[in-house]
């Protein structure tokens, strides 16, 4: 009886032991590969405006489509997108008058005040004398997004608008959207991005209000004058284009 119980407990020795060099004998590989494309072609070059004058009306289009890819893809249809205004930072001299180097995107957040702020990040390089690196005065306000006028799927916004607001402790976007699809036949969007010139604060013609009411008649143009000491420096806005949704053809 003693062997017996002897030779069990040998065999399960062994059994433990050996259960281990078991699983290591035998592996899988599965490939995993995708190719990643962009869904939207978006001309990204810069929109200069140049040298503008307080109440000058001036538009530049800009081109949103589907890229050629997506439109090869059989298994996609459409793409749903917005365009965002964000605050730009830049290195200037001359008080601000000139841009000099490189720029950003200036990040909004709320501070435990409740109040919003943006936050440029660090130097991009070294600043030479006279230059600074900070938010340009803000042209957002004034640039509209004017859709395309023979399509009812994209919502436009006017000049003279907030580019966003705060509720509580989350910064509310005031963007855009933009819809394309194949089965419908809307492979691209032609925006206007259109600059009404504010004018600045004690030196605004006698038909501002006139003018800011035919842009947009559901503001006070008091709240777009630019302030005084911002006249002579270079303004600016990011345009941020995001695709929020795409979606399959249908069976």
């Amino acid at each position: 009886m003693k062997k017996k119980i002897l030779f069990g407990a040998l065999v399960l020795a062994v059994a433990v032991i050996t259960a281990p060099m078991f699983a290591a004998f035998e592996a899988h590989v599965i490939n995993v590969t995708a190719k990643i494309e962009n869904a939207l072609k978006v001309n990204t070059d810069d929109i200069d405006f140049g040298t503008v004058f307080p109440q000058e009306h001036l538009d530049r289009p800009l081109e949103i489509a589907l890229s050629a890819s997506f439109q090869e893809e059989e298994r996609v249809d459409d793409v749903r997108y917005i365009i965002r205004q964000k605050p730009k930072c830049g290195i200037t001299s001359d008080g601000g008058e000139t841009l000099v180097g490189p720029t950003a995107t200036g990040h909004v957040s709320v501070d435990p005040s409740g109040n919003a702020v943006i936050d440029c990040g660090a130097e991009p390089r070294q600043l030479a004398t006279g230059e600074a690196w900070g938010v340009l005065p803000s042209l957002c306000e004034y640039i509209s997004k004017e859709a395309d006028t023979d399509v009812v799927n994209d919502t436009g916004m006017p000049s003279f608008h907030e580019p966003w607001s705060v509720e509580g402790d989350e910064i509310v976007w005031n963007d855009s959207t933009g819809y394309l699809s194949k089965l419908g036949e809307d492979f691209v969007d032609n925006w206007i991005i259109d600059l009404a010139v504010p004018c600045f604060g004690g030196t605004c013609g006698q038909d501002w209000a006139a003018f800011v009411a035919d842009i947009n008649p559901n503001v006070n143009a008091d709240d777009y004058e630019g302030n005084i000491e911002d006249e002579h420096k270079i303004f600016g806005c990011d345009l941020w284009v995001e695709v929020t949704e795409v979606s399959e053809t249908p069976i």
